[in-house]
């Protein structure tokens, strides 16, 4: 199930690679970033139930990346998927913002999880802080 998780995030890029330069009669319709906004998050949450660690929630978001950055440089038949516009920098922004927004919020429900399984956990015993201190 990884192994096709991680297959979804690369066809994804290469989906949102393709629509961000789409065009609807003379206006630019960047349909790529809308693309990152749905699926992103949702790769992410997939791929941490599947492998529960900050491994897994960095894996569709590197494998996006690598896959823009690849596909979009060196594009099939040598052509340029990522021009130099407005389209590219906010397919890119997008992407990278996102994707740093759902690793942040797996790892802190990763690490709500963990602290739910220790005994005595939340419990606050043996913390002080600052101002308990002085």
């Amino acid at each position: 199930m990884l192994l096709a998780l991680l297959m979804i995030s690369v066809l994804l890029a290469v989906l949102e690679l393709m629509f961000q330069s789409l065009y609807i009669g003379p206006v630019p319709v960047p349909a790529g970033t809308l693309m990152i906004l749905l699926s992103l998050p949702w790769l992410v949450r997939a791929t941490v139930e599947e492998l529960p660690s900050s491994g897994g929630a960095a894996a569709p978001i590197l494998i996006w990346f690598l896959t823009t950055a690849v596909v979009g440089a060196f594009g099939p038949g040598g052509d340029m998927l990522l021009p130099l516009t407005w389209q590219t920098l906010l397919l890119l922004l997008t992407g990278v913002v996102v994707g740093l927004f759902c690793f942040r919020r797996a790892v802190a429900r990763l690490a709500e999880d963990a602290a739910r399984e220790r005994p005595g956990a939340g419990t606050g015993h043996g913390r002080t802080t600052g101002k308990a201190r002085s």
